[in-house]
């Protein structure tokens, strides 16, 4: 079927093929989770370097194989959390980083849409690497835990609708929603400042990021309550203003990039095995608090 559409595509039967092939220095894996780590491992055996999609594969202890076997093959592994690339996620990094927002106390995750709905995997192993990958790009501390709870409607073994509390070491929470039933489609990302919030829509057909300024009255905070202060503490919303000028670059074209700079240069990618390790630690303690009944879970490091 791809001859008859590309004839000029050369195309193989079997991956001994492929693997075989000492013309061939990299190998892309676009197939079913589940098939990640047993392809990535022979791919990194030939001595090929590998771009795996997300997840880096369904169980920690794989991911740390695939990660030791590409060091000692010495070759690049780099797995497809795309947002790392997205010029948006990179904005709001540097805005985190620098201060602009303040101390952040929390973030929330929305992924969210009807469409897609997976027969092979669940809502969380589908859409949290996205979400995982975000929250250890932006913040600068490590999260501790996770308590994840899922819904199941549509198949009898699968869940279509997960909500995740994740814990960091520095108390920060973030808040993460998903859900394939959802009547409208969005990849929101909320974060909240101690000087600040922000929101950004990442679903690229309408990318933005707002960022909103705010105001608490922080002398009533300091002072004890007593029955004759007031029971309330005023706040309002001041201005919020638009931030431009990414909507026109391609977060994929920044990753294969990094890829292919890595193969030439000899250097780890920004979305690295290693990386790829941190966010399948979330991912799995994720899974066990969903099989404990939303259980929190602690984050293996």
């Amino acid at each position: 079927a791809i001859q008859g559409k590309f004839p000029d595509l050369p195309t193989a039967d079997s991956l001994e093929a492929v693997l075989a092939d000492s013309h061939l220095d990299a190998v892309i894996i676009v197939t079913p989770p589940a098939t990640h780590f047993s392809l990535a491992k022979r791919a990194l055996a030939a001595g090929k370097h590998v771009w795996v999609e997300k997840p880096l594969a369904l169980h920690l202890e794989e991911g740390r194989e695939l990660v030791e076997l590409a060091r000692a093959k010495r070759t690049v592994l780099f797995v497809d959390h795309t947002f790392l690339y997205d010029p948006a996620v990179t904005m709001i990094r540097e805005m985190i980083r620098s201060g602009e927002l303040g101390e952040i106390y929390h973030v929330f995750l929305q992924r969210l849409n009807l469409g897609r709905i997976k027969r092979d995997s669940n809502v969380w192993w589908n859409s949290a690497p996205h979400d995982a990958s975000i929250i250890l790009h932006l913040l600068s501390s490590q999260p501790a835990s996770v308590s994840l709870h899922g819904y199941r409607y549509l198949q009898p073994n699968l869940e279509d609708l997960s909500v995740a509390v994740i814990e960091m070491a520095d108390k920060t929470s973030a808040f993460v929603y998903h859900n394939w039933l959802y009547p409208e489609s969005t990849a929101k990302l909320t974060v909240i400042g101690s000087k600040r919030s922000l929101v950004y829509e990442g679903k690229f057909e309408k990318r933005s990021i707002r960022v909103h300024e705010y105001q608490v009255e922080n002398s009533q905070l300091a002072k004890p309550f007593r029955e004759e202060l007031p029971t309330t503490i005023p706040s309002k919303m001041l201005a919020a203003r638009e931030i431009t000028g990414f909507k026109d670059q391609e977060p994929l074209v920044g990753a294969v990039k990094d890829f292919l700079e890595s193969i030439l240069v000899g250097r780890a990618p920004l979305s690295s095995g290693n990386f790829a390790l941190q966010v399948l630690a979330i991912l799995e303690a994720g899974e066990r608090s969903l099989r404990a009944n939303g259980t929190r879970e602690i984050v293996e490091t």
